[in-house]
Formats: structure tokens, sequence, C-alpha cells
């Protein structure tokens, strides 16, 4: 049931003073530095996991009366497309894109995943594309400086539904690194968009053609040397996790496991004092030792890939996930073990995990996790509780509208953005209290709006990519341009 306005909006005091506690809880639980409202640097905020206490939302939507987003600070058309989340460093913003020849904007629900045309594998690409690293400001959107990192014929196909710059970029104090997996190349540019060291792979051969989407994760450290910078490469031909010292590129360990496309990004997880990379890969969850990448724990017997990634607190490691044809599997694996924690025949919980089931889990939002309790999003809302996996609610996503990136945590309240520019806010708790905006679009006939038209949401714009947050500020990406909310 939907909470009134005038509620949601009486809560906000009470909630506010929550903050920092709520901050202060979710950095604790994954052995996160504090994050700080200035920084975005990676995807879902890398050890935030999808939260920034810090950063509050903006003042203007919290005091407004109306169900339309108000005027965005800023929209910056990219040029190319891509859907990696934007990362913010100071005033800096970071992005990568891919410039096709012809052609390359993807598609939404409708028109790419659930249009029969689409299935099967892509057609083989004919004509190059640029893969780009673009520099903006936060203050004002203007582009500062964009760098093409190669040009190509991608060697293979995707879906009309992805973007061949789906991987986020990862930034430390002065180095940005990008990852292109369909072009099998990753990058470290400085802040002024020099090149300073590059590394090869072969492009990635994935499942059906669908595309790559596995980001970086940066294991930052105030010691340049002490930085690692995590790749994961899951696809058809082989699977592999690579860590390499991020100062100069060299690679330090590499962990295999059975090939298997996958599409979620590494997390960093504090498990009783040690520090674990999670990855979740196709039929499995693997956990390695960050220093020696030797295996700490594993949980096979999943029927499925991933598309989402996991989220992780003190008590344990959360993950849901599906794919046509599998049982959906949801897990909360505890803190503390070692070895294979493969469940038996028929148990649904163990030592080692507190709790799992099935057709429940996500498609591509990541979860995350705040207090006791577990959120999923996607066409559906759904709250756990994070101990004993009890359903606190599943309520229809508002609007009816595919969210397709994963939801973010500003200040006390969890934002969603849907595939047409929609944002919902959702109040943390065991009740689904929520608040919708509905983004300001182009007039398809006549009458006015109070927008200026050059922030508008175009009429065919796509919305897939998770949003940036950092410095009271919201970047929301389309397939078109960049947004920012302040």
């Amino acid at each position: 049931m939907r909470k009134s306005t005038c509620f949601w909006r009486r809560t906000t005091i009470a909630k506010i003073c929550l903050v920092g506690l709520i901050g202060y809880h979710a950095n604790l639980g994954n052995g996160a530095k504090t994050v700080h409202a200035e920084d975005w640097r990676q995807f879902r905020g890398g050890e935030a996991l999808s939260i920034n206490a810090a950063s509050k939302l903006p003042a203007s939507w919290l005091n407004s009366e109306s169900e339309t987003l108000p005027p965005a600070a800023w929209k910056t058309p990219i040029e190319g497309s891509g859907w990696s989340q934007p990362i913010i460093v100071g005033d800096r913003v970071f992005v990568t894109t891919a410039v096709a020849q012809k052609g390359g904007k993807p598609k939404g629900m409708a028109g790419g995943v659930m249009d029969p045309s689409t299935m099967g594998r892509a057609a083989k690409p004919k004509d190059p594309v640029a893969w780009k690293l673009v520099c903006l400001s936060l203050s004002t959107g203007e582009i500062q400086w964009s760098e093409t990192a190669i040009e190509a014929i991608p060697a293979f196909g995707k879906h009309a539904s992805n973007t061949y710059a789906t991987e986020t970029p990862a930034a430390s104090d002065d180095t940005v690194y990008s990852f292109f997996g369909a072009a099998g190349l990753l990058t470290a540019h400085d802040f002024q968009g020099k090149l300073r060291w590059t590394k090869t792979y072969e492009p990635q051969k994935i499942n059906n053609d669908f595309g790559t989407g596995s980001s970086l994760l940066l294991v930052d450290h105030t010691e340049a040397s002490e930085r690692r910078l995590l790749v994961q490469r899951y696809n058809e031909e082989s699977a592999i996790l690579a860590c390499l010292q991020a100062d100069s590129g060299e690679e330090l360990w590499r962990a295999e496991r059975p090939k298997g496309s996958s599409w979620s990004t590494p997390i960093l997880w504090t498990n009783q004092g040690a520090k674990e990379i999670v990855t979740g890969g196709q039929g499995s969850v693997i956990a390695y030792d960050l220093s020696t990448g030797q295996e700490r724990w594993r949980v096979n017997g999943l029927d499925t890939s991933f598309s989402c990634s996991l989220v992780a607190d003190a008590t344990a490691v959360y993950f849901g996930t599906a794919s046509p044809g599998s049982r959906a599997p949801i897990y909360a694996i505890g803190a503390g073990h070692l070895g294979d924690l493969t469940l038996a025949k028929d148990e649904t919980k163990s030592d080692a995990i507190l709790w799992s089931g099935t057709k429940s889990g996500a498609g591509m939002p990541s979860p995350i996790v705040i207090d006791n309790n577990l959120y999923f999003f996607g066409n559906t809302a759904t709250c756990y509780d994070k101990l004993t996996g009890k359903e606190l609610y599943r309520k229809r996503t508002p609007g009816g509208t595919l969210v397709a990136g994963c939801p973010v945590v500003a200040g006390d309240r969890i934002v969603l953005v849907n595939e047409v520019g929609d944002v919902t806010i959702v109040t943390p708790g065991s009740e689904f209290e929520f608040r919708e905006f509905k983004a300001p679009r182009e007039l398809t006939g006549t009458g006015a709006s109070n927008n200026s038209p050059t922030t508008l949401v175009g009429q065919d714009e796509v919305f897939w990519a998770t949003p940036g947050i950092a410095n009271q500020s919201i970047l929301i990406r389309s397939s078109d341009a960049i947004y920012c909310y302040r």
C-alpha cells in the first residue's frame, strides 16, 4: 500500500537523523573506508556498495509538491552509447562510450529484450567502433576532454539492449581506469587525459552474443604501490579473475574457474578481518584472498549465472540472481567460514548458509543492504529480513516500468530510475514507503513546459545505467545524455 506524500515528507526529519548511523553501519560491514560526499569513484561506489550516506537527495526533490522532477541543473549529450555508470572525483565526472559509425543506440525492454527478432546470435559487426573515455565538469556539465582508447571492428555482436561500453571505469586520486571487454582493452589515463599504460586481452565471447558488462573493482590505498585493480573476464572461452598492481598494470595473480559468461562485478568483503574478492559466475559464487588469489570458500549448485552483482555487510554476503529457466536462487552466506559451503540436496540452510530460497532472484539490478533489511528491485520491489530471509514485502515497482540500473542510496533514501527516466524514492524500512517523480519530457503535441528545453527527456531515450551520487548531486545517464540534479 502506497504511503501518502504527506507521510513521506513527515518522515524526512526523523529519517535524516539516521543518515550517519546507516552510513557507518554499511561501511563497517564491507570493510570500506569512510565514504566522502565528493567521491563516487567506481561502479556502485566500490566498497560503498551503492550507499553514499553523506550525499543527500536534492532539496528541490524533498521540498517539491509536484509529481514531476524539478529541472536538471544541466544535461550534456554524450556521443555514442554506453551503460557505464558516471563516476565522480571532485569536480570531474568520467564516463565511457562507444561511438559506432552506424546505429548503436540501445533499445529498451519492449524494443529489445521482449522483441523476438533480437533473440539468438547478433549479426557480426562490419563497421568500426570508437571506444572513448570522456571527462566532464560536475559543476557545469561541460566536456573537458575526450580520448579515444581504440577504434576497431568488434569481434562479436551484442544484444540490441546492451552497449559496447557497459563496463564502468574506476578512479584513484590521480588515475582513471577503463575496461572495454568487447575490445579486449584496459587503459589507465591521468586526469588530463594522458595515457599512462594499457593492457590487452582477447575480446570476450559472451553467451548468445549478449555483450559484456563486468566492471572493474579498484581496491584503493593511500600508497600507490598497494592499489589493486581487479579485472573479471568470465566468458564462453575462459573465466579469469586477474589482480593487477594498479599503478603499473603488472599482473600479480590470476584465478581461473570453469568457463561461462557472467555480467556481475566482483566485490570486496572483509570477512572477519580477511579481505576477500567475491565473484559470481556460472553455477557458483567463489571468494578469493585479495593478497594471494587463493580460493577461500565457494558455493556451488547454482543453476544460473549472474547479471547482477552481490552485496555484503559484516554479517554475510547476499545475492539473488535469475536467468531464463533457472530456479532464481537467493542466498545469505554467513561470515567466518572457509571451504566448500555448498548446501546438501534439499537443504536450505547450514552453519555457513544463513538461509536460501528460490523463485526470488533478481534480474539486472544489484541488491542493497541497509541495517537489517535486504532489498531487491527490478519489475518488483522486494524486502527481506537479512538474518532470516523472511519476506517483508513484495510490491510492483511504481509506474509498472522496468528498473534496469542498480538502486543507489543518497543520504537516507533509496533512489530508483526506471527505463523511461522516472524516479522513485523509497524510504528504507519493513513497509514499502515511496514517492514517484515523472521525468519532464519533450512534448509531442502542443502545450508548454516549465522546464528548460535543454533538460527535457527525449521521447525515445532509454535509461539503463546506474546513477552516480556525490556532492549533493545525482547523475542520471540515458542512451543520449547525462542529467545532473542537485
